[in-house]
């Protein structure tokens, strides 16, 4: 059975993409990309075991919708209880976040790309925020990742513009400079 809204923190209604679970010694962690935002869901916390075991049948990069409580939030990092959770196969980006999920090369960097987090060799991880817009808010009217260093500052993101994209190639502008950004299988 669900709990009452507002049983654990500040609740909250997101949509977002589901990015994995992890086991560990003290259980499970299973984590939800959405508004910028890393949103943690403990199995040895409040969260609904129905909700958790719901993210099982999922595969890194799905969209849901998902309710439940902000127990606290660090620069990106929200610790949650979740509530419920359901695929959300309306997504508008779905078939964009399913296209990045993976290993991928630009130049000799290897890069994985899980949920909506960027991570290459000797650099911070970021997180990817979609949109028509970068940091600056100016609508540019095609789809541009907008890539946040963790624990960074949220005012100085790298901006890319999708330019093209299959099975084995991704094909973006960087805004600020015009350079190309490939990454291959």
């Amino acid at each position: 059975m669900a709990f009452e809204p507002g049983t654990h923190g500040e609740p909250m209604e997101e949509a977002g993409y589901f990015a994995g679970c992890d086991t560990g010694e003290g259980g499970s962690a299973c984590e939800i990309h959405a508004r910028g935002a890393v949103f943690m869901a403990y199995s040895e916390g409040p969260s609904e075991p129905e909700a958790l075991n719901a993210l099982a049948d999922l595969w890194p990069g799905d969209p849901v919708k998902f309710t439940g409580d902000a127990i606290s939030m660090g620069d990106v990092t929200v610790d949650f209880a979740l509530n419920t959770v359901v695929e959300n196969p309306g997504d508008p980006l779905a078939s964009v976040v399913s296209d990045l999920q993976g290993t991928w090369r630009k130049d000799r960097q290897i890069i994985r790309i899980n949920g909506l987090e960027w991570t290459e060799e000797g650099a911070a991880p970021t997180l990817i925020s979609l949109g028509s817009a970068c940091a600056d808010g100016v609508d540019r009217g095609t789809l541009h990742l907008s890539l946040y260093e963790m624990g960074g500052d949220p005012f100085a993101p790298i901006c890319i513009e999708l330019v093209a994209r299959d099975s084995e190639q991704l094909d973006f502008r960087d805004v600020a400079t015009g350079d190309a950004v490939v990454l291959t299988r």
